[in-house]
């Protein structure tokens, strides 16, 4: 499993014969030994448990305790390494997903952000769902709006169900900054949403969804991967999409999680699995063939597996800055591919 101070070792087993292992007959040095015969011995070998898998061959899913114990007390400062990956100019407004990134780049996983928006994460292009449900416009643009966490966690556990793997994606809202804090001594950076160049602002009504709720929408939302905090500096270490690595004021960087309502995603998932793909292109096929469909002039992927009822009858009449969505006919998915999203490209 991900253990503290980064990805770090457990301790692994220790096979020990039990007795004083003295042949029969053996004296000490100043005692005369008479030959003796001595017969062979046979060791019972006791081989290794196979370990449980997946389908795949992956490790089975570990559920990790990632609550951080009531008297657990914090260090000064505590860091991991995670390279910042920049959103532009491909995703303008798709932080969220690039933050997501970041972090599977982190644990070794091969991920591209634009697969990731075009193929993994919900998208909604007219204003029908809720920010918890699909990110809401077009993130290739800059007028997108941008999503919640369990829209990222969705992308994730989908992106790892992809791969055949056992890892899986932590909602984390409603956590005390502590909290967050006690994840990165664990060795697990984590998904926060904040805002851009750490404006304070609040959020503001946008528009009437399709669903019947109201969209309120913080203009200067954005979301970055925290790795580090350093309590005698002040500042926290945060992988930012926009700028790159950096630091920030730790007070403030509080300030702000606490009014964007504290959301936060981590990955969690065994050790020795982080990174792998157990899939082979026949069986992402499959998995893209069960689990999505794309219109046939783009790649927004249509919701399965949503209640009927929240399924839009026709395109609601809104006022969002989004792209109306197109009326062709669906067409089963094929291999995941970037390149109708390069035409796409501001």
């Amino acid at each position: 499993m991900v253990c503290a101070a980064g990805m770090c070792s457990c301790s692994g087993r220790t096979l020990r014969l039990e007795g004083n292992n003295e042949l029969e007959g053996a004296t000490s040095a100043s005692t005369t030994v008479a030959p003796t015969t001595v017969q062979p011995m046979t060791v019972a070998v006791l081989e290794e448990p196979t370990e449980a898998t997946n389908e795949y061959g992956a490790p089975l899913r570990v559920e990790i305790d990632t609550k951080m114990p009531s008297d657990y007390k914090l260090r000064e400062k505590c860091a991991v390494n995670v390279k910042a990956l920049l959103q532009k100019p491909e995703l303008p407004t798709g932080c969220e997903v690039t933050a997501l990134t970041e972090l599977l780049n982190f644990y070794g996983y091969e991920a591209d952000k634009v697969e990731l928006a075009d193929i993994f994460m919900p998208n909604d292009r007219i204003g029908y769902y809720t920010m918890n449900e699909a990110y809401i416009g077009n993130p290739h643009h800059d007028d997108g709006f941008g999503c919640n966490a369990p829209v990222i966690v969705r992308t994730a556990d989908d992106y790892f169900s992809y791969l055949g793997s056992d890892w899986y994606a932590v909602d984390l809202t409603g956590s005390s900054i502590e909290e967050l804090y006690y994840q990165i001594e664990q060795g697990r950076p984590v998904i926060v949403w904040t805002t851009i160049n750490q404006v304070e602002t609040r959020k503001q009504y946008e528009f009437r969804l399709g669903c019947g709720e109201d969209l309120y929408f913080n203009p200067m939302q954005h979301c970055v991967v925290m790795y580090g905090f350093d309590y005698e500096e002040k500042v926290v270490h945060i992988a930012d999409p926009l700028v790159g690595n950096k630091t920030y004021d730790i007070a403030r960087f509080e300030r702000i999680y606490e009014s964007m309502d504290k959301q936060a995603v981590i990955l969690c998932g065994n050790e020795e699995s982080a990174g792998v793909d157990y899939t082979t292109d026949e069986q992402k096929q499959e998995w893209l063939r069960e689990n999505r469909y794309f219109t046939k002039q783009d790649t927004v992927w249509l919701r399965k597996n949503y209640p009927e009822d929240r399924e839009p009858a026709t395109e609601p009449t809104t006022e969002a800055k989004t792209e109306p969505s197109t009326e062709a006919e669906p067409e089963p998915a094929t291999e995941p591919s970037t390149s109708k999203t390069t035409e796409a490209k501001t």
